[in-house]
């Protein structure tokens, strides 16, 4: 769940508290040092609640839908025509959240055990529900720009809180209105206020930025998505970049960490905060069919919300944050996304999970990146280098000119050596954890295979690879790949993990049936990372099938063989390989 405090994300915590002074003479944004400076009172800072008209009518009322602005500006765009730039916080979260129920994941066996192939009929239909969608202590952030001559907006997107029309979980209606809301500030569209009356953005500059942790960071993706605007920059914090890639792993049913059975149903139905959500329930309904939790192939409804693979619309600049220990949204989704853009972009990797960073560094590096974007400010942000790294005590330990860092090659390594062999395991990962398969001295759960030992301390940085060679005993199965560190006292850590459904072998859009005890050449991504592993290990992969705390969890007894001679693990080592 893309969860995230409200009071959190409103707050930098390394932004120094700066005492704001009034403006003197004619109210001007002031630049010293290559940074805006806090000129404006915030104590007479105005704010207002205003709608913006969005171009549909998801609730099917005959009422345009519109989206609910709460804007704080400085009290000279009012009293002495001062026009500010203006940064959104877009959220799904304001209102008060329904409880949700989540289904099951304990099945009796996998659903797309009994897929067949796709018919015509069957595309045809899923084609026509797609169409469906188609259809038109610290200074807080809030005071900080706004002392600099920014408006600070919260925004509820679409069917939360006071805004109304239906949530579509990160779909083309709630881009359409978050588009709308950038329309209005840059003169284009209507608002209202409480009573009714039309509302003009006079004060607005017409450049405008969207920033926000999670599904809040997810938003500003969606509206730069839509195109040249007065959207000039998105400063995207642990947010998605594919909902395949959330809710999916090459073709498999995975979940986000600690979000067991949540699916784009789920999501929208726990944002639906606006009042008389009944309205929505189509909207739910079509959700629930869509999303497909029987195949897990990716489909038009996925494609809609796969804003790596449409990262070319993008005109606005991109700062992309993300945690390489999130495993709600997993380092791909950050990662993905940088390697997509053909637009001025940064990239800030911190040793963490699900948030931002917390290095004293990041709140003066946003300020430079705000400020040259939204006000043209020589900041010097454009000079700096364009990949930041933060360790787990937030500290910056390294800034690079890409991601993997120079120096880093492949190194692929075989499973075992020796003579070819087939070893076989009995999934059992409905009843053990995947540290608790790795931990155990037994191989009937689980395949383990160690590297030879590290001769000296060795760097992994970047995105490793599985191929092996597989069969099953039945026509489908979930195949989980672990990237173990083994230390010479025996511990273990799971450094990162990734999955795939063996149906979707040869396309992420069509399942295949297994034929049972069929050898199958698969080859699949586990999430990026970043992790020095000190000489006197090893490393190690341990092959299993059903991940607990990710998968469907079908009933136990599944077999699985690996020819591990022939399989083989791609690392991203950095420098002279001891591999």
């Amino acid at each position: 769940m893309l969860r995230t405090a409200i009071a959190a994300a409103l707050v930098l915590a390394a932004v120094a508290a700066a005492s704001p002074a009034q403006a003197t003479g004619r109210a001007t944004i002031v630049v010293k040092d290559g940074a805006t400076q806090p000129v404006f009172d915030y104590a007479a800072a105005l704010n207002e609640d205003v709608w913006v008209e969005a171009p549909l009518d998801t609730d099917r009322d005959g009422v345009r839908d519109r989206v609910h602005l709460n804007i704080t500006r400085p009290g000279e765009t009012e009293t002495a025509g001062l026009r500010v730039a203006s940064l959104i916080m877009p959220t799904p979260y304001g209102g008060s959240t329904p409880e949700v129920p989540y289904p099951s994941v304990d099945v009796d066996r996998l659903p797309q055990e009994g897929v067949h192939a796709k018919s015509a009929a069957a595309i045809a239909a899923n084609r026509a529900l797609t169409s469906l969608n188609a259809a038109p202590a610290a200074v807080s952030t809030w005071e900080y720009y706004t002392t600099r001559g920014y408006a600070m907006i919260a925004m509820d997107s679409l069917g939360t809180a006071t805004s109304t029309g239906c949530p579509d979980a990160g779909g083309r209606d709630e881009q359409i209105s978050t588009r709308a809301v950038v329309d209005w500030l840059d003169g284009k569209g209507r608002a209202f206020d409480a009573a009714g009356n039309v509302v003009s953005a006079r004060w607005s500059a017409r450049s405008v930025g969207m920033y926000g942790v999670s599904y809040n960071g997810t938003l500003p993706i969606m509206a730069a998505l839509t195109g040249r605007s007065a959207l000039r920059t998105i400063i995207p914090m642990s947010a998605v970049t594919s909902w395949y890639d959330y809710y999916r792993a090459n073709g498999l049913v995975v979940a986000p960490g600690g979000w067991q059975g949540e699916d784009l149903d789920i999501m929208a139905k726990y944002v639906l905060s606006r009042a008389n959500p009944e309205a929505c329930a189509p909207n739910m309904a079509y959700l629930e069919q869509a999303q497909d939790r029987a195949t897990g192939d990716y489909s038009p409804v996925w494609a809609a919300r796969d804003y790596t693979a449409q990262a070319g619309q993008i005109r606005a600049s991109v700062f992309v944050v993300q945690g390489l220990q999130d495993w709600n949204v997993k380092p791909k989704q950050g990662v993905q996304l940088w390697d997509a853009l053909d637009v001025d972009r940064k990239l800030w990797l911190y040793d963490r999970g699900h948030g931002s960073s917390c290095a004293p560094e990041f709140a003066p590096a946003m300020h430079r990146w705000v400020d040259h974007y939204l006000y043209r400010v020589d900041s010097g942000i454009e000079d700096e280098a364009p990949v930041t790294l933060e360790n787990a005590s937030c500290t910056v330990t390294e800034t690079t000119t890409a991601w993997p860092v120079p120096g880093t090659r492949n190194v692929t390594v075989p499973l075992a050596t020796g003579r070819p062999r087939t070893d076989t395991f009995t999934d059992d990962g409905r009843t053990q954890n995947a540290q608790q398969l790795v931990a155990s001295a037994s191989a009937d759960h689980r395949l383990a295979y160690q590297l030879p030992v590290l001769t000296r301390d060795t760097r992994l940085n970047g995105t490793p690879w599985i191929t092996a060679d597989v069969s099953v005993d039945r026509t489908a199965a979930n195949l989980t790949a672990l990237l173990v560190d083994y230390a010479p006292d025996g511990t273990t850590r799971i450094l990162t993990r990734g999955w795939t459904d063996p149906q979707n072998r040869r396309s992420l859009s069509r399942s295949e049936p297994l034929t049972p005890d069929r050898t199958y050449r698969l080859r699949w991504d586990l999430q990026p990372v970043d992790r020095t592993v000190a000489a006197g290990h090893r490393l190690g992969v341990v092959v299993i099938s059903t991940d607990y705390d990710y998968t469907l969890r079908p009933l136990p007894g599944t077999e699985i063989s690996v020819r591990p001679v022939s399989s083989s693990v791609q690392l991203p080592v950095v420098g002279r390989s001891a591999l």
